[in-house]
């Protein structure tokens, strides 16, 4: 008999191994969570530490629905970031990330602050270096102000600070000791409820240019040939202080012509305007290489108050100054200057 033998062999299943990591192994996660508005936005980045599958990932604000991210498939050491749109404040997320590569899902809960808009403003009547005295105006609540005074060569000079105690008090002026240096810019910095911070730089520099005044003819705005030895000596003074005070700043040389009283303000007005721009234009025509600036003011900043249809010779007068931006100071009650 012939014997048959059988094989039996038993069936063989091949399984494909799934090895489930820990969440915190499988992916780093780094959060945004300050974000100063617009385009810029809190923000959850996940980055795979392996291949992850089915990844899901769950924004959860603490204030409104939930918003599901399929992502799909991540690979080894790609990343995915996710943008979150955020009204200015605060806010508190939960945010979920999921995937059939780990075993449970992580959870990852912060708090995420988007800037809300403050302004920080300083007006040229609020700044008296001579008086010790930089005021200032901030909308929103402050958490504090910063003060630096720099001279000379970048030396800082003051640094002053307020920490406001609980919210609404807003003390909007430093007072300080008047320096005995000259200072070429001050910086204000201000901290709001979120500690996002505001900054206003500014040059309070101003420097009187010492001179004659020079004489015109009645109602005339031409300069008189015997006069120009006066602005000579006027533009020696501007040289010699811009080559004190170096490069540090670019300044620009002021000039502002007044009147007294008699005859009508438009009149008075128009004049004093015509006289500082000649004087203006003489002294850009004589080599003076910085920019010059011009403005009449007529009778709006008398030197000595007088009724009207009053010959004051006091009122009467120039003003030469130069400075790194407009000058503050009661003498230029407006700032609508012709430069050239």
């Amino acid at each position: 008999m012939r014997m048959i033998s059988f094989l039996l062999v038993a069936p063989v299943v091949f399984v494909a191994a799934v090895a489930f990591a820990q969440a915190e192994d499988a992916f780093d996660v780094d959060v945004r969570y300050r974000a100063r508005g617009g385009s810029d936005m809190p923000a959850v980045t996940i980055t795979a530490n392996r291949d992850l599958r089915d990844l899901v990932i769950t924004v959860e604000p603490v204030d409104a629905e939930p918003k599901v991210f399929r992502v799909g498939r991540l690979a080894k050491g790609r990343s995915h970031t996710i943008s979150i749109p955020q009204e200015p404040g605060q806010t508190f997320y939960r945010v979920e990330i999921a995937s059939s590569s780990i075993r449970q899902a992580q959870e990852v809960s912060f708090a995420a602050s988007v800037k809300r808009d403050f302004d920080l403003t300083v007006r040229g009547e609020d700044v008296d270096l001579a008086q010790g005295r930089i005021g200032f105006t901030a909308t929103g609540q402050l958490l504090g102000v910063d003060l630096e005074l720099i001279g000379e060569d970048g030396v800082l000079v003051l640094k002053e600070s307020i920490r406001y105690s609980y919210p609404g008090e807003n003390p909007s002026e430093f007072v300080f000791d008047p320096p005995t240096v000259p200072i070429i810019q001050a910086k204000i910095v201000a901290y709001d409820d979120m500690n996002f911070k505001t900054t206003v730089s500014f040059e309070p520099i101003v420097i009187d240019v010492p001179h004659e005044e020079v004489n015109f003819a009645t109602d005339s705005s031409q300069i008189p040939k015997d006069q120009e030895p006066k602005l000579v000596k006027t533009l020696a003074e501007v040289n010699k202080a811009l080559k004190k005070l170096g490069d540090q700043l670019k300044f620009r040389l002021y000039v502002a012509g007044y009147t007294d009283t008699v005859g009508s303000r438009e009149h008075n007005q128009r004049l004093s305007e015509a006289r500082a721009a000649s004087i203006a234009a003489w002294m850009r025509a004589n080599g003076l290489k910085i920019q010059v600036c011009s403005q009449g003011f007529g009778e709006d900043a008398l030197a000595v108050e007088t009724p009207d249809e009053t010959d004051e010779p006091r009122n009467r007068r120039s003003k030469f100054v130069l400075a790194a931006q407009g000058p503050w100071t009661e003498a230029f009650p407006r700032a609508n200057w012709s430069c050239r």
